[in-house]
């Protein structure tokens, strides 16, 4: 196989960066005109409010421009939903750049009914694009591209698409030109109707496509192309660390130059539908520190943990980072999903009462759970005896028991993924204190929040 090294010169890009985990408690109070927490409110009595919002006297305060502050109690919401950081003198301050950073550019592949465009904030692109054209016979789409030489790799995060066709899809391409009639290899998410990841390769003459279903796919949802002498593969992950191989495109690139970037496509509606992607790097170039996804420990009452989970054994889970020093017996635990979401065809394990190992192959490993530490799991049969997996390599979900659901009145998401299913919720000492089955009490500051909500 021919190998080059790959280089791309003047590529200069700032990735924006997502929710990080939660931070260390801040020592004094925060004055509202410094920093604050933008956020949307509905309360019993139909008033709806968008500003800034903050704890003060145990209660919720939400301060919009031109209004006075709308301040309620916890019992008194609907809804509330915590969008983004604001500080002082830069509130409702844009960064937007909307010019492209070298070496940038892009066009619509195949003619479409509207002409594509593409807007560049805060490191993630905004890529508009309308459906190809009746008479056009290649596929069409909008293409964002930077050229590069050699080996190569891509990788990105599909954070949204606002075209709901289940043929729209967003994702990125390697091509060995930038017309129709070039080369591809296209890896895109299609977070709609049939919810999935695609592989196109195509030409001139035609190509193949292979696809994996992920009915539990969520955006935002990682994609990667690796281009190693004539061959391409294709890469998807739900947190940008863990990656799952989908598809091998053999012998298709093979001029040294090839072009890189992000495709944009859409069915359906007479108009520009935009789809958001950051995340961006080429050759490692361009993105942050990618935050880990953390497990997720399912409670028997329904609430999700994401939390580290430093060690465990047949009597308690130790969770670590954000919800160091807290404990969860066991018999609370109804599983521990390591790689999420998980397969669809996982469900009846995951409820069927068997206990044991669900591998990222898609066999099960049927067995009683006996302790985990170190990035280990071991579970134990009468027939088989011990067994050690590794957490990294092989596990995506440890089963413990079937779930009990605990009738709850609120459910409240945060910002780093934990789902918790309320009994009651209270304020005290600017926290939201929420009382929670098989967990006790849960205390969280404003920041750490992103949905407080009453359930039907």
């Amino acid at each position: 196989m021919r190998v080059w090294r790959a280089t791309l010169a003047g590529f200069v890009l700032v990735a924006g960066k997502g929710f990080a985990q939660a931070e260390p408690a801040e020592t004094g109070k925060r004055e509202l005109g410094d920093a604050g927490l933008v956020g949307a409110v509905e309360t019993r009595e139909g008033v709806r409010r968008k500003g800034v919002v903050s704890i003060v006297d145990n209660s919720f305060r939400i301060a919009a421009p031109g209004a006075p502050p709308l301040v309620t109690a916890p019992e008194d919401i609907v809804s509330l939903t915590v969008e983004e950081k604001v500080s002082g003198n830069r509130e409702g301050e844009s960064l937007v750049t909307g010019a492209l950073p070298a070496p940038w550019r892009n066009r619509d592949l195949g003619r479409t009914l509207v002409p594509g465009k593409v807007r560049w904030r805060d490191g993630a692109f905004s890529v508009s694009v309308s459906p190809r054209a009746a008479d056009e016979r290649f596929e069409a789409f909008h293409l964002v591209y930077a050229p590069v030489k050699g080996d190569c790799e891509i990788q990105a995060r599909v954070v949204s698409i606002d075209n709901e066709d289940e043929d729209s899809y967003a994702g990125i391409v390697i091509c060995d030109g930038t017309t129709p009639e070039n080369r591809k290899a296209l890896l895109g998410v299609h977070p709609h109707g049939g919810k999935g990841v695609n592989f196109r390769r195509w030409g001139y003459l035609g190509g193949s496509s292979t696809g994996k279903e992920l009915p539990a796919l969520k955006l935002p949802y990682w994609v990667k192309l690796v281009r190693e002498g004539y061959d391409v593969t294709a890469y998807h992950s739900p947190d940008g660390r863990r990656w799952r191989m989908l598809k091998v495109s053999a012998g298709r690139m093979r001029d040294e130059q090839v072009y890189v970037g992000l495709a944009v496509g859409v069915a359906k509606f007479n108009r520009l539908s935009e789809a958001v992607i950051d995340r961006v790097s080429i050759n490692g170039e361009g993105s942050g520190e990618v935050e880990p996804m953390l497990p997720h420990v399912v409670l028997r009452g329904g609430s999700r943990l994401a939390a580290e989970v430093p060690r465990a054994n047949r009597t308690a889970f130790h969770l670590g980072g954000r919800w160091e020093g807290r404990t969860i017996t066991a018999p609370q635990v109804a599983r521990v999903e390591f790689f999420h979401p998980l397969p669809a065809e996982a469900g009846s394990l995951l409820e069927g009462g068997r206990p044991g190992l669900l591998l990222r192959s898609g066999d099960f490993s049927e067995g009683a759970f006996e302790s985990l530490g170190d990035g280990k799991l071991r579970i134990g049969s009468v027939l088989l005896g011990s067994r050690e997996h590794s957490i990294l390599d092989e596990a995506d979900c440890l089963v413990l028991r079937r779930g009990a659901p605990v009738p709850a009145r609120y459910r409240v998401e945060t910002q780093s993924g934990s789902v918790l299913l309320a009994q009651g919720v209270s304020l005290q000492e600017e926290q939201l204190v929420l009382r929670v089955a098989g967990l006790g009490e849960a205390r969280f500051r404003l920041e750490e929040l992103k949905l407080l909500r009453v359930m039907k």
